[in-house]
């Protein structure tokens, strides 16, 4: 039900239970099933996520092109999701590395005097 996309008052109204039961019962049951998961498991799921965002992508595309804003929310809100899932919102560290600039000295002259600050 819940990958049906039923809300969890709407299970539990299925299953006699409550909201916050069905809310426990689905993160201990994710919590087991992330916990037995292998490498290529997680690959895999990771695809089938990928693909399903692409097509909900598809569906809202159209509309978005033409201008209407909630589909231009949507569009942006599954790319957003789609780029977390494939982990492209994460900083790149060669990227973001620091750059020094160093003016009138040899580098190995700066490095030397860094180190000699430290050490003190």
């Amino acid at each position: 039900m819940q990958i049906a996309g039923k809300l969890p008052s709407e299970i539990a109204e299925h299953l006699n239970t409550t909201p916050e039961m069905v809310d426990q019962l689905l993160s201990e049951r994710f919590k087991s099933d992330a916990a037995r998961l292998t490498s290529d498991d997680r690959q895999y799921l990771l695809a089938q996520e990928l693909i399903a965002l692409s097509q909900l992508r598809a569906a809202v595309w159209p509309a978005a092109m033409m201008g209407d804003p909630k589909s231009v929310d949507s569009a942006v809100r599954i790319i957003l999701a789609a780029h977390k899932v494939a982990g492209l919102e994460l900083a790149d560290p060669v990227v973001n590395k620091n750059l020094v600039l160093v003016m009138g000295e040899k580098e190995e002259d700066y490095i030397a005097a860094l180190k000699a600050t430290n050490s003190d």
